[in-house]
């Protein structure tokens, strides 16, 4: 069994063992029985509806990676730009932070022939993209949400904080990286000098590797940049896909035959709730988004 195999395995294993602990910490003191029972009452037709928005989200994301790739003059299918979205959507769950998504699409893409530049490229522009629009959804629900998040979890405002710090910084870096040359030939020579304290031995093969990606990657920022309309339609791509995404929890509230909070409000929260347990190191953040839902509701 090879390494990445392992770590997929460890992953995975905990993931399944917060998922577990989330379950024990919101059910302990209920009766699952009854809770089963509850469950088999709910109308079908909102569950349909939430597994449809799951669909559009993980559509929308593969929508925009093609959008971009095919603008660098890459040849992309629908069914692969589903393929890379899934696999972003799965590793992101069970890694730390979300920190395996990116890297797995980046290993799916370059098996599938594309270059890594036009490939990196594209994963980037579609990070940005989700990373500012969440941010703005976030801050508008915190201001919209601001009385009732004091007065129930008034903490919660510090770690929305860091969330939104964090997702900024990200962003801010994101941003540098796609646009300034600078940035770019920084971060490589930085890597450069890890592997040569590290003692690899091909530091210079790998320097003129990623030299040549790097003109790659250079040549598909300014085609980018020269295409502001498409840049437009990926934001907006990503406002629906973020929209229907935090929209699932009140659907499935609506399952059960419950109305007394409104759309607006379960959207909003759970956009504050999104950013703000994002930079949590759980994989997937999983638990922390779920408990503290639970504690608002």
């Amino acid at each position: 069994m090879n390494t990445k195999c392992k770590k997929g395995i460890v992953n995975t294993i905990i993931f399944l063992f917060f998922i577990s602990l989330t379950f024990f910490v919101i059910f302990k003191e209920d009766n699952v029985g009854e809770i089963f029972k509850i469950i088999q009452k709910v109308d079908i037709k909102f569950i349909a509806i939430a597994i449809l928005c799951m669909c559009c989200f993980i559509l929308s994301e593969g929508i925009n990676i093609a959008r971009t790739l095919k603008l660098l003059g890459c040849k992309v299918n629908f069914i692969n730009s589903i393929k890379y979205a899934l696999v972003g959507f799965f590793f992101s769950s069970v890694t730390p932070s979300a920190s395996g998504g990116d890297p797995m699409q980046l290993y799916y893409m370059k098996k599938d022939g594309l270059p890594i530049g036009h490939s990196a490229l594209a994963l980037l522009t579609e990070f940005s993209s989700f990373q500012f629009v969440t941010v703005i959804i976030a801050l508008i629900g915190f201001i919209i949400n601001y009385n009732f998040i004091q007065n129930s979890v008034g903490n919660i405002k510090y770690l929305l904080l860091i969330g939104v710090a964090i997702n900024v910084a990200i962003l801010a870096i994101i941003l540098l990286t796609i646009f300034s040359n600078k940035i770019i030939h920084i971060l490589l020579n930085l890597v450069c000098k890890i592997l040569e304290k590290l003692h690899y031995r091909k530091v210079a093969s790998f320097k003129e590797k990623c030299l040549e990606q790097i003109q790659e990657y250079k040549a598909g920022s300014k085609l980018l940049k020269r295409n502001k309309k498409i840049l437009f339609k990926i934001i907006l791509t990503t406002i629906v896909q973020i929209v229907l995404y935090h929209s699932i929890p009140y659907i499935i509230y609506l399952s059960f035959g419950l109305n007394e909070a409104n759309f607006l409000q379960f959207l909003s929260l759970q956009a504050v709730l999104y950013i703000s347990v994002s930079s949590i190191p759980l994989p997937g953040a999983v638990g922390a988004s779920e408990i503290r839902f639970y504690e608002y509701l």
